[in-house]
């Protein structure tokens, strides 16, 4: 299975086995309601983030962009801040998704945190458990991946799934 996405149109074009092209954004099925839920994206690269963004808005999410570390810290300790889940890059300026996860896991506890990384290494991925986040992506991923992530880091009864 291979993945990729245009700006211009912003489709999500899958592509399976014996199987033509498909725009996995037309799949309603494919997608939970997280309607009024605040989920803060922490990402450096634009594109990395315009597909979070993508995704995340078909399933009504309000999403937030922040492009460092430290930004990310500050707006999360914030406890005026409403915010459902954050979404860590690992490799981001100023200070690290994982020194960043450990700052904001030491005042806000509850608050659950994906790590969404390129680099593949068991090591890596411990680092960011024992950092806090609640949960690990390897990029690339596909929507279903990253809403898989999601759900175990929601409460079931708080996520309403498309019939």
């Amino acid at each position: 299975m291979s993945f990729g996405f245009s700006f211009d149109n912003l489709n999500i074009l899958v592509a399976e086995k014996n199987k033509p092209f498909y725009n996995i954004l037309d799949n309603p099925d494919s997608f939970f309601s997280l309607k009024n839920r605040n989920i803060v994206i922490v990402e450096d690269d634009v594109s990395n983030f315009r597909y979070f963004e993508t995704v995340l808005k078909k399933a009504q999410a309000n999403v937030y962009w922040i492009k460092n570390g430290r930004d990310a810290v500050n707006y999360c300790i914030d406890s005026s801040n409403n915010i459902d889940l954050v979404i860590m890059d690992i490799l981001i300026p100023l200070i690290t998704g994982i020194d960043a996860t450990r700052e904001i896991k030491k005042l806000r506890k509850g608050l659950p945190i994906i790590a969404v990384t390129a680099y593949v290494s068991q090591d890596m991925q411990e680092k960011c458990f024992l950092a806090g986040c609640d949960e690990f992506l390897l990029k690339p991923f596909l929507p279903k991946q990253l809403f898989n992530s999601i759900k175990n880091c929601i409460r079931k009864d708080q996520v309403s799934v498309y019939n």
